[in-house]
């Protein structure tokens, strides 16, 4: 199933990573939004008006897939990198220490790539209550990994759970994707940092 779903979004995967990669004025700064589809539906220019924003998520992309298309993000030299991943990875089965790997090297290299640039590890956002034990592992190894890499580690899942693993239903229609309350709770969230 995993590789049909591939085949048929890869053209659009391939659309949108091509877009971002023409569209970056080398050079250019600011603030990077690196993720999956909940930072691509982000609204940072209104969230957060007064800041340079980049959106460079992409919906349905997994820890894997941003490691092939950090080019255009080091082109940009961003000031600040925030970094949302790993939904997609729980989801299409991949295991908490495999995800953390792979961040392991995405943060490996941004460092290498940028080291003036401010990098943050969002924790993975609470999504179905199935989720939220991997969520918490994950997390834990999201934590070891920015402290190892000069990065602060931003803790969302005490931030939208809605103490039971479960994403709060006021922040979302889905359990997995925000609604406008959603964005502006992560907003307050990141406030501190951007």
């Amino acid at each position: 199933m995993r590789a049909l779903t591939e085949k048929v979004l890869g053209k659009t995967w391939d659309a949108l990573r091509s877009g971002i990669a023409d569209s970056v004025v080398p050079g250019s700064g600011g603030i990077a939004m690196l993720g999956d589809s909940i930072t691509h539906f982000g609204r940072w220019d209104l969230l957060f008006p007064d800041a340079r924003t980049r959106n460079f998520g992409i919906s349905g992309e997994r820890s894997g897939h941003l490691l092939m298309r950090l080019d255009p993000l080091v082109r940009l030299k961003p000031d600040k990198v925030f970094i949302l991943i790993g939904t997609n990875d729980l989801a299409s089965g991949l295991k908490p220490d495999d995800i953390a790997s792979n961040v392991d090297s995405l943060l490996g290299q941004l460092r290498n790539a940028l080291p003036d640039a401010a990098l943050h590890l969002q924790g993975v956002m609470p999504r179905a209550r199935r989720y939220a034990d991997r969520i918490r592992v994950l997390n834990a190894a999201y934590r070891d990994l920015a402290s190892r890499h000069s990065a602060a580690f931003i803790d969302l899942f005490p931030v939208f759970d809605d103490g039971s693993g479960e994403l709060d239903s006021r922040c979302t229609l889905d359990r997995l994707h925000l609604n406008g309350a959603g964005y502006a709770r992560w907003r307050d969230a990141l406030a501190a940092y951007v």
